[in-house]
């Protein structure tokens, strides 16, 4: 399930960066068109995030009311969890998106946004490896416990898959917008500083 979503995530946000990169073009590629990208890869991101949200909290919904075991049904109790925060987390996202749509920034505002996205995505990258190691820390835990091992069992799996697919989310977040890092580094590094103020320099 996780790699069939990130299947479809990598072709949505290859399609996008398509058409981004052919503004970009349009746009002589000016901090405006950069600006643009960034936040379409994130606006692309969030709306991936939403679905796996919403496919969790629904899916283990019907899951712990199906299942047989108590260790699924603790399983799909904590998926659900996952899926409830995780579908905030891309709801919030998606209201600072658009608010971001509406801004308007000077060229030391957008290249800040851009490595504060890097910035973020490392370090939820960080965070994921403890979600995969905590969860497998729990089921293994389970296999020794003398009391709630289906419970450590369930919310161990639940949390080490959670964990997998936000690593590889995570990662393929940070690869998308540090593609961009070599053309942002040409642009910033074109703008000088002179006694009258900032200055623009382009080499053809």
């Amino acid at each position: 399930m996780v790699r069939s979503f990130l299947l479809i995530f990598s072709f949505i946000l290859c399609s996008g960066v398509a058409k981004t990169t052919a503004q970009e073009i349009s746009f002589k590629d000016t901090i405006d068109a950069y600006n643009s990208h960034r936040i379409h890869i994130n606006k692309t991101g969030m709306k991936v995030l939403a679905g796996w949200g919403v496919t969790n909290a629904v899916a283990s919904g019907i899951g712990y009311f199906a299942a047989t075991n108590d260790e699924w049904k603790y399983f799909h109790e904590m998926n659900a969890m996952w899926g409830v925060i995780n579908a905030g987390i891309a709801w919030a996202g998606l209201a600072g998106v658009r608010k971001e749509m509406n801004a308007k920034y000077t060229y030391k505002q957008a290249y800040g946004k851009y490595r504060s996205n890097k910035k973020l995505y490392l370090i939820n990258i960080g965070l994921d490896v403890l979600y995969v190691g905590g969860g497998v820390a729990l089921n293994e835990a389970g296999n020794s416990a003398k009391k709630n091992q289906n419970m450590l069992h369930g919310f161990g799996k639940s949390v080490a898959i959670q964990g997998v697919f936000l690593l590889l989310f995570d990662n393929v977040m940070f690869a998308s917008h540090h593609r961009s890092n070599s053309k942002w580094y040409q642009l910033m590094s074109e703008l000088s500083y002179t006694g009258n103020g900032i200055g623009f320099i382009h080499n053809f």
